[in-house]
């Protein structure tokens, strides 16, 4: 149960609460970004920065879900990545040359929220200003309170080249009012505006590369992901409603150590599965009916993103295999372009190439100008910290991570045989470039006619009673 803190105070006659704990800062699990891969990223960014350079990056604010209820607080991915640090209420400020705080040069300095016996009690561990610095491998680290005075205080050159802060839109509370300090401060210091152009692009360029580190993190989001969809395969039967499928494949995530869903989960049974974001999930499900689900977790920040597409009652009509088998094609097409020096169109205009020829030669369309009609979406995009990530290159290089998701939505209506209505198809699968070639991080979650059909066989936790 959420309780307000003030009331309940009010009526125990408190005004105050002494906990009796240990207030350090517990860490429950090693396998995150290792603080001097985070301290070289910040390195990387001050040196773009270039002499007088200097940055503030703002972490997401807390939003309101409905009156005392927030969402689950998610930090601003451009600054977990260089802080690691995934409380609210924070700001980071980079520079080139340095700044005096506390008589001491540095180049960093992070604001935080403190630690102490009220926080424990009603909102958990904080890192707070003294833990955060070692946890962290940051220069420094101050209280957030002391954001405004440290700021009017900031001894920078003479002439500092402040570059276009990331800021999130309309933040409310603490971290509202630190930006309207920092507004308050650049103001009367125009001259002071660097014209290198936004932060967001340095770090887009960072980003896009991923680490042996972040490669480890993926594979255990995509690991995840592909047991979910696996699982749902297995526990599928018509009668069942789509937000059923959507529990099961979301309680494998979270078995599997996801903090999180990377995106809202997609479950579109029937006519559902021609709407690309389809997010309500509850339809019953129909015999016969195609369920194309778009699901992923996240692990420590890194989203993977799996589409898959199956039939209801575990076997494929003649004119769904057709479909299928289509995307599939389209798919190893895209895959196999997801090479070392290919641009990142590449495996777009392969794919498309294979589902525009494949829906004339069924045909759905008279022309390849039809296209856009039954593929409206592009066919890959970057992953990471975002499940659409920093777009920092057009060119594919060792350690890059996309999607190739091709796909065919036939909605009813449309201008051929009836007997393609409502059939919706999605498959997307998560592809490291490596200098061997293409790694399909997803493999795991069945693919082909055959497998699909195979594993939906067998009886998952999630069952419906209709199908047992």
């Amino acid at each position: 149960m959420r309780m307000r803190v003030t009331p309940l105070l009010a009526l125990l006659g408190l005004s105050s609460v002494v906990v009796a704990q240990d207030n350090s800062y517990p860490v429950f699990e090693t396998d995150k970004i290792p603080i001097e891969q985070l301290k070289a990223r910040r390195e990387a960014v001050k040196t773009q920065l270039g002499p007088g350079g200097i940055v503030l990056l703002f972490t997401n604010p807390e939003r309101n879900r409905n009156n005392d209820c927030d969402f689950r607080f998610r930090g601003d991915s451009n600054f977990l990545y260089l802080t690691g640090f995934e409380e609210p209420d924070s700001v980071l400020i980079l520079s080139h040359d340095g700044f005096v705080v506390n008589g001491k040069k540095v180049t960093e300095l992070l604001f935080v929220n403190e630690n102490d016996p009220m926080s424990i009690t009603w909102l958990g561990y904080r890192m707070g200003s003294k833990e955060a610095g070692p946890l962290l491998g940051m220069e420094a680290v101050l209280p957030n309170s002391k954001f405004t005075d440290t700021l009017k205080a900031l001894e920078v050159t003479s002439k500092p080249q402040v570059w276009s802060p990331i800021t999130p839109p309309n933040p409310s509370g603490l971290l509202g009012r630190m930006l309207e300090s920092y507004k308050t401060w650049i103001n009367p210091h125009k001259d002071w505006q660097s014209t290198k152009g936004q932060l967001g692009n340095v770090l887009a360029k960072l980003r896009v590369k991923k680490s042996p580190d972040e490669i480890r993190l993926l594979r255990r989001a995509v690991s995840a992901s592909a047991a979910g969809h696996r699982e749902v395969m297995r526990s599928v039967t018509a009668g069942a409603r789509e937000y059923e499928l959507m529990a099961t494949v979301e309680y494998v995530f979270a078995r599997n150590g996801c903090e999180s869903v990377g995106y809202n989960s997609i479950v579109g049974s029937g006519p559902n599965g021609c709407i690309l974001h389809y997010e309500d999930n509850r339809r019953l499900i129909q015999n016969g009916d195609l369920i194309c689900m778009d699901a992923a977790g996240e692990y420590h920040g890194y989203s993977a993103d799996v589409t898959r597409t199956f039939p209801a009652n575990g076997k494929f009509s003649p004119a769904q295999k057709a479909i299928y088998e289509l995307v599939l094609a389209a798919q190893n097409a895209g895959i196999a372009e997801c090479k070392a020096g290919k641009p990142f169109s590449a495996a777009g205009i392969a794919a498309a190439k294979v589902v525009s020829d494949g829906l004339i030669k069924l045909g759905i369309m008279k022309s390849a100008s039809e296209l856009g009609t039954y593929l409206p979406h592009g066919v890959s995009h970057y992953i990471g910290l975002d499940v659409h990530d920093a777009h920092g290159d057009n060119t594919l290089q060792p350690g890059y991570v996309l999607t190739v998701e091709p796909g065919i939505y036939i909605r009813a209506g449309s201008p051929c045989d009836r007997k393609w209505w409502n059939i919706g198809v999605r498959i997307e699968d998560d592809i490291l470039v490596t200098e061997k070639g293409p790694e399909n991080l997803s493999a795991a979650a069945p693919r082909t006619v055959e497998e699909i059909e195979a594993l939906m066989k067998q009886s998952g936790i999630g069952k419906h009673p209709a199908g047992q």
